[in-house]
């Protein structure tokens, strides 16, 4: 823990906003090592129909129709 001391010392010395950059670095740092034997993404990907009907229930009813976005372009958008 040698090298732990002379970094919490200029550390200390740092503003509020750069000590919190310095933290956030250390962190990515130690997430990196920590997943590094991990593959880098762990999310299949999912095909463009089902994505695009597993967010329809939550788009608002400020959702644009297709005749809103036709409407506001001022020509037609294939379909």
């Amino acid at each position: 823990m040698a090298i732990a001391e002379p970094i919490y010392e200029l550390v200390t010395s740092f503003p509020q906003d750069q000590a919190r950059e310095i933290l956030t670095f250390a962190e990515s740092i130690r997430a990196k090592y920590l997943n590094g034997n991990q593959p880098s993404s762990k999310v299949a990907p999912v095909p463009w129909a089902e994505l695009v009907y597993s967010l329809a229930a939550s788009w608002t009813e400020g959702f644009p129709t297709l005749e809103d976005i036709r409407a506001n372009s001022g020509q037609d958008i294939l379909q």
